[in-house]
This record gives structure tokens, C-alpha cells and sequence, in this order.
């Protein structure tokens, strides 16, 4: 099972614009993430990485330290899913809107909220499908 802890590795942290900074510095203060230390990133291994593909630093660093360790990786950049989903099996790759099905599933959210938030994704410039107002609801068993 793959290690659910969420982690920021150090460049993704960069990457946040000022508007999420706030929120990020919140949430690791309140221990519902944590910073990934430099010593779980095997700068080779980003480099390498880097040097091989034409993704993001912020993600090809986060793929080396899911490589790393047994994490989870989470993202809507196309490119990167399908390289992490090569380097550490589908079942370790997320994008949002399996997250927000995970949620519904979970209890956490109404499926009416998860469909909200998935509009508002799109709304500010998300590439995200087409989907059914119900997609997020689940289904009662037959």
C-alpha cells in the first residue's frame, strides 16, 4: 500500500503562487501535510529524469520522490500521469477527479459539492471533460 502522507516536495512548494502560499504554510503548521526533506531526493535521479522528459520540475521532482518512497502521486498535467503512471503503476496516480470521487466515497463531501468544485476547476481554466451533473454520486447497490 502505498504511503497516503501528503507531501510537497521542495520545488512544487516554489512554484505556489502567493495566493496558495498562505493556505500551504496553514496546513503544514496544522500537520495535515509536511514539507519533503531534501535527503528523500536523489538529485541524480531528478536529473536523469529532467534530462529524459519534457515535464515540469515540479512534477518530475515529486514523481522521483513517489519513486523514492512509496507515495502516491497527484496531478492534472497529462504528461506527467502517464510518466508516473509508467514509472509507478495506475494505481498510484491521481488526478482531481478522483480525488473528489475518493471524497464523495469517503463521506467527506456530498457528491453535489464534489460536482461544484469540479465546475469551478473548470471555470478557472482547467482542462478537465466533459462530465454528468452525477458523476460523482454513488450509486445505491441493485
Amino acid at each position: 500500500m502505498p504511503n497516503t502522507e501528503i507531501a510537497l516536495s521542495p520545488i512544487v512548494v516554489s512554484e505556489c503562487g502567493l495566493g496558495c502560499a498562505a493556505e500551504i504554510l496553514a496546513l503544514e503548521a496544522a500537520g495535515r501535510i509536511h514539507f519533503v526533506p531534501d535527503s528523500e531526493i536523489s538529485t541524480d535521479r531528478f536529473l536523469d529524469l529532467v534530462a529524459e522528459n519534457d515535464i515540469g520540475d515540479g512534477e518530475l521532482e515529486s514523481i522521483a520522490v513517489c519513486e523514492a518512497t512509496d507515495r502516491a502521486f497527484c496531478t492534472d498535467d497529462g504528461p506527467a500521469r502517464r510518466l508516473a503512471s509508467n514509472m509507478l503503476g495506475a494505481a498510484k496516480v491521481f488526478g482531481s477527479l478522483r480525488l473528489l470521487k475518493l471524497a464523495v466515497e469517503a463521506s467527506l463531501i456530498k457528491c453535489t459539492d464534489a460536482f461544484a468544485g469540479y465546475l469551478s476547476m473548470r471555470d478557472s481554466g482547467g482542462f478537465l471533460p466533459q462530465l454528468e451533473s452525477d458523476f460523482f454520486c454513488i450509486s445505491a447497490p441493485t
